[in-house]
């Protein structure tokens, strides 16, 4: 794989086409549920903060979803396509103090937003765990879509990607058949 290209991984609300369409504001309050009215205004400020709500975050390396039913995109991604890097651990921090009734600090804004440079060289240099990409919707077409599966739930934490069902149909049938 060439050096400016890498795989990233999202989760997203199986109905979404990230290729096709921009965020839906109205399903955000679905994808977080009740901790939506709390995390609301973080997350307005973050938009503010970027200059678009057309964005979803990504991972660099494949986790697995536990809870309801997304849909996983495996993207093939030019490092120019990703639109910016966050520090993951401050934006943990801000969220844990916003559902502490505490306001994140003003510091932690100039430190969640990471330099492009310094977030292609942490992702390059595979120190991953501590960085978000973001990408912008609809995605680009220089954006390879290698894969789509569907979280099946708990018991499966412990599988790649690849063993998970590649539609709603067939891990509705797995969840059934784990479920007798």
């Amino acid at each position: 794989m060439p050096q400016d290209l890498i795989t990233l991984y999202t989760w997203q609300l199986p109905d979404w086409d990230i290729t096709k369409e921009k965020r839906d504001p109205s399903k955000t309050s679905q994808t977080w549920k009740e901790t939506w009215v709390v995390l609301q205004p973080l997350y307005n400020k973050l938009e503010e903060k970027i200059g678009t709500p057309d964005f979803f975050w990504c991972l660099a390396e494949y986790e697995y979803w536990m809870e309801e039913v997304r849909k996983l995109w495996v993207l093939d991604t030019p490092n120019s396509e990703i639109f910016k890097f966050l520090d993951s651990k401050t934006w943990e921090t801000m969220i844990k103090d916003t559902e502490n009734n505490k306001q994140p600090e003003d510091t932690s804004w100039d430190k969640l937003i990471v330099e492009r440079s310094e977030g292609i060289k942490r992702l390059s240099a595979g120190n991953n765990s501590n960085i978000t990409p973001l990408i912008r919707v609809p995605i680009s077409p220089l954006i390879k879509v290698l894969d789509n599966r569907i979280s099946i739930g708990p018991e499966h934490l412990k599988y790649d990607y690849k063993k998970l069902p590649t539609s709603e149909y067939e891990a509705k049938r797995v969840r059934c058949r784990r479920n007798k």
